[in-house]
């Protein structure tokens, strides 16, 4: 009982076998009718057949693959525009503009803007996956600088370290925090925004992706496709929260002491 109560994972681990012992017997039993709720043994099953002989495993890839440039655009521009925020106080403060106006803008807002502009195509689902990751990732980066002691900013002008020195030597630790949090919130959106657009717009470039997949399965009324294709979704969420950003506290936040974890 100690060790349950003392180790998170585990925790996590139990609630999810519950979650997954419920869902499975409310099908079985016929609770809820299993057209609507497949047992989540038939989906575990479609989604390992679908990911292997089907098109879920490459349209899952697809979406990946958009994401993850998406991810890296956005992280060189911001590191582009935090060089030049701590260089000119006055592109702080546009920069800070841009923020108030674009953060709280959703995504799928804009996207009819965005299909204007690029066409149904990649290039569009990477200008969406931009905008959700950029303009978070940037707001708290500022957040973080104007959090950095006002000393530490001084002493890296006193022994002359230009601004991107300083950016790289004093401000990368100081706002690790907070890039982190940035990194999360433009993560959640971005993944969310482009599984909705595929959804809402059908397929995009020659492939297509998880959401596409959801879509055309929906449209035939293949609950366990359906269910096998949100599946996927929360595991790439979940390994993408165990694997890139608790990794990245550990080998950042936790290795430099600025968390107990």
């Amino acid at each position: 009982m100690k060790l349950v109560k003392s180790n998170k994972a585990l925790q996590t681990t139990l609630w999810l076998i519950a979650i997954l012992l419920v869902w499975e017997i409310t099908a079985r039993t016929g609770v809820v009718s299993s057209y609507f709720l497949p047992p989540f043994s038939i989906v575990a099953q479609t989604m390992f057949t679908q990911l292997f002989t089907g098109d879920l495993g490459i349209q899952s890839l697809n979406s990946i693959f958009i994401i993850l440039c998406g991810f890296a655009i956005s992280i060189v521009l911001v590191i582009i525009i935090a060089v030049l925020c701590a260089w000119s106080p006055v592109l702080d403060s546009f920069f800070s503009a841009l923020c108030t106006v674009f953060n709280p803008l959703p995504g799928i807002a804009i996207l009819p803007l965005i299909i204007m502009w690029f066409g149904i195509s990649t290039g569009a689902m990477l200008a969406l996956v931009t905008h959700g990751v950029l303009w978070p990732m940037i707001t708290s980066m500022l957040t973080g600088f104007k959090a950095v002691p006002k000393i530490y900013s001084e002493w890296g002008e006193n022994i002359g370290l230009n601004p991107i020195r300083r950016v790289t030597d004093i401000y990368l630790f100081c706002v690790m925090p907070y890039v982190i949090d940035g990194l999360r919130v433009g993560w959640g959106r971005a993944w969310r925004a482009l599984i909705s657009a595929e959804m809402l717009f059908g397929m995009i470039g020659t492939l297509g992706g998880l959401g596409y997949y959801i879509f055309t399965n929906r449209a035939f009324a293949n609950m366990r496709n359906v269910m096998a294709g949100v599946l996927v979704i929360i595991i790439i969420g979940m390994i993408v929260e165990v694997l890139l950003f608790k990794a990245l506290e550990k080998h950042t936040l936790l290795k430099w002491g600025m968390s107990n974890g």
